[in-house]
């Protein structure tokens, strides 16, 4: 469990990398309405989102190993460090980070380490059958509607929460799929899991967690997106890890210190979502690409807030 926990932390700075780069990436392209395949197509030319692409694969590399060494309910929560790297990050390449920001990213982080601490790790059990899978995929597919539902109602920030927390319930699906494949290959090898339904639902979920978090970069400031990724992400993962792979809850009093450290966490989220500097430009593109329209990169973002990259 040492080792799961030392590479989780390991892939979370690499996450918080990789979400500061594609959100400045992201910004630097036109806008297009969620869930386009074609903002991929033009996030990928802009050099900072290829950094963060760099840094999004290490640390998907060392959070698959994770995720198959130790407990889902583990793993997943300590993924929020990221959030820690990802504000101060913002600071060093010049951006814009108000003063709470840092303060909230610390309660967030905070409350899920009270939720993680209380959490009982026990070893966890192999589904068997897609019958066992049903309850975790309906769970994940609720939260990401609901969650999809608010972000194209409601303009602004609420949008980029809303798109933020469905590519979280979807990438913690991915994550408890990825849980699956050592079992898979020590089974019947590459073949078997070529051909399993675990593999290719895992690619998929992580392809729409990817158009869903640049969409979400796209509407706003970092700290609000990325917040609601890394709560929703964990509590998903708990939830699936409980209910598909057997993992326990916590009871009795614990279960109240569990519910407290939920609620510090979410006030961490509210206070990111309000504290960081309006971005009167990204909010009015956001809500143009909502309606239709698709604005050119000199329309994304002030030149003075992008970074400069040597050379």
């Amino acid at each position: 469990m040492t080792v799961a926990v030392v590479l989780s932390l390991m892939a979370a700075v690499c996450f918080g990398a990789a979400s500061v780069l594609q959100h400045q990436g992201a910004n630097r392209v036109r806008r297009r309405f969620p869930l386009n395949p074609g903002l991929l197509v033009a996030v990928a030319r802009q050099r900072l989102w290829l950094l963060g692409v760099v840094a999004e694969v290490t640390a998907v590399a060392l959070h698959m190993v994770a995720v198959n060494l130790g407990a889902l309910s583990v793993v997943q929560p300590l993924l929020t460090i990221g959030l820690v790297v990802a504000l101060p990050m913002q600071a060093a390449l010049g951006l814009p980070v108000r003063k709470r920001a840092l303060p909230a990213a610390g309660l967030t982080v905070g409350g899920l380490a009270i939720f993680l601490a209380v959490q009982p790790t026990v070893e966890s059990r192999d589904p068997q059958s897609i019958g066992e899978w049903l309850p975790g995929l309906l769970l994940v597919a609720f939260v990401a509607c609901v969650a999809l539902i608010v972000a194209l109602t409601n303009p602004d920030r609420v949008r980029s929460l809303g798109l933020g927390a469905a590519a979280g319930s979807v990438f913690a699906l991915s994550a408890a799929l990825v849980k699956t494949w050592g079992e898979i290959l020590g089974a019947g090898g590459l073949p078997a899991l070529a051909t399993s339904w675990e593999l290719w639902t895992a690619l998929s979920a992580g392809l729409v967690g990817a158009l869903l978090s640049q969409a979400a970069f796209q509407c706003g400031p970092l700290g609000g997106p990325l917040a609601a990724m890394m709560v929703v992400d964990p509590v998903i993962g708990v939830s699936v890890g409980a209910i598909v792979f057997g993992e326990s809850f916590a009871t009795g009093v614990l279960a109240v210190a569990q519910a407290a450290g939920l609620a510090i966490t979410l006030a961490g989220v509210w206070l990111l979502a309000t504290g960081e500097r309006r971005g009167r430009d990204t909010d009015r593109t956001c809500g143009n690409a909502l309606a239709g329209r698709e604005l050119q990169p000199s329309d994304a973002q002030p030149e003075h807030l992008q970074p400069k990259l040597p050379g």
